[in-house]
C-alpha cells in the first residue's frame, strides 16, 4: 500500500501540482488524497469506494489506472493471507489410539441440535408473521375505504362556480373557483449534519446532474467505476437517467441503489436527510359558455276593412 502512495505522491510533485488544486480537479476531498497517498486504504468505509478514488486519482496524474488497481489488489489479497490464522497439522503417533468422546447416538451431535433449533426458530419467524399478515389482510377487508386511504393519499379539489348576471349586460360569466389542497412530502431519512456530504458510486453507465445549494456542480456521462464527492450546506440535489446505475453514500450512510435500469430519478439530500419531490398540480383554463339575448315578440296590428 506504501508503494502505491509513494508513486502517486511523486507523479503528482513531478506535475507541480497541490492537494488543493488535485482536489478541484477531481472532486476527492485533500484529507482522502492524503489516505491515498499515505497508502492508509483502510481509512476509507468501503474497497469500492477506496478502488474508486484511486482509479481516478491514477488517471487524473496520467498513470496507468489499471496497472494501479492491479497492485492495489494483489497487496489486498496478501495483507488477508497474512491476517489467516495458519492450520497446524498433528502428526500421527507411532502407536494406535482410541478417543472416546461420548456414547450418545451421532445424531443427536450438538452440529445437529443447532440445526434444528435454528429452523424451530424459522418456523416460529414464519408463523408468527403470517398471523400478521392475515390479521392485516382481514382488517383491510373490512374497512377497505379507510385502507385506499391510507396507502394512496390523494388531492382533494373543490370547484365552485358562482354566476355573474346583470340586467343591463346580455352576457353572464361564470367564474369557477379552485381550491388545493397540497400533498405532504414523506423525508426518507431523518438526521442532523452540519453539512451535506454526500458520496457517488458509479455501478453502470448513466447521464448524472448534480446541483448543490441552487449552483449547477456537475452534468454530464459517467461510466461504471467512477466516484464523485459532492459538499453543500443547506441542500444536494441528483437527477440521472439510470437509477440502477447509481450508488449513494450520504453522510456515510448507505442509501443504496437508487432505482431500476433506465428508470429516471430525482432525489433531494438535506440536513434532515432524503427528500422525494412531489409534483405539483396545474390546473387548466376551460372556456366560459356565453349566453346569447333571446329577442323579444312584436305585436301586430289587424287590419281594417275600408282603412
Amino acid at each position: 500500500m506504501e508503494e502505491i502512495g509513494r508513486s502517486l505522491l511523486e507523479a503528482r510533485e513531478q506535475l507541480g501540482l497541490s492537494l488543493e488544486e488535485a482536489e478541484r480537479a477531481t472532486r476527492i476531498r485533500v484529507h482522502h488524497l492524503e489516505a491515498i497517498e499515505r497508502g492508509e486504504m483502510e481509512a476509507f468505509p468501503t474497497p469500492v469506494q477506496a478502488r474508486g478514488f484511486l482509479h481516478n486519482y491514477a488517471e487524473f496524474l496520467g498513470l496507468d489506472a489499471n496497472a494501479i488497481l492491479l497492485q492495489y489488489a494483489e497487496a489486498l489479497q496478501s495483507r488477508r493471507s497474512r491476517l489467516l490464522p495458519e492450520t497446524s497439522h498433528k502428526e500421527p503417533g507411532a502407536g494406535p489410539s482410541v478417543r472416546i468422546r461420548s456414547r450418545r447416538p451421532r445424531w443427536l451431535s450438538s452440529d445437529l441440535f443447532f440445526a434444528m433449533m435454528i429452523v424451530l426458530v424459522i418456523l416460529a419467524v414464519f408463523i408468527w408473521g403470517g398471523s400478521r399478515v392475515v390479521a392485516m389482510l382481514n382488517q383491510r377487508a373490512e374497512t377497505p375505504e379507510a385502507a385506499l386511504g391510507l396507502l394512496i393519499p390523494t388531492s382533494t379539489a373543490t370547484v365552485t362556480e358562482t354566476p355573474l348576471q346583470s340586467s343591463l349586460v346580455s352576457d353572464s360569466t361564470l367564474v369557477p373557483a379552485t381550491e388545493e389542497t397540497p400533498i405532504p412530502t414523506q423525508p426518507l431519512f431523518l438526521g442532523i449534519a452540519d453539512k451535506v456530504n454526500l458520496t457517488i458510486v458509479v455501478k453502470k453507465s448513466a447521464w448524472l446532474k448534480v446541483v448543490v445549494d441552487g449552483d449547477e456542480a456537475f452534468q454530464g456521462r459517467v461510466k461504471e467505476g467512477d466516484v464523485f464527492e459532492f459538499q453543500g450546506d443547506q441542500i444536494v440535489e441528483l437527477t440521472t437517467g439510470n437509477g440502477a446505475g447509481i450508488h449513494v453514500f450520504y453522510n456515510g450512510q448507505d442509501h443504496g441503489i437508487l432505482g431500476e435500469v433506465g428508470q429516471v430519478v430525482i432525489r433531494l439530500w438535506t440536513l434532515g436527510g432524503a427528500l422525494t419531490p412531489t409534483a405539483t398540480i396545474t390546473r387548466t383554463p376551460t372556456e366560459t359558455p356565453r349566453i346569447s339575448n333571446t329577442p323579444n315578440p312584436t305585436a301586430t296590428p289587424p287590419s281594417t276593412p275600408g282603412g
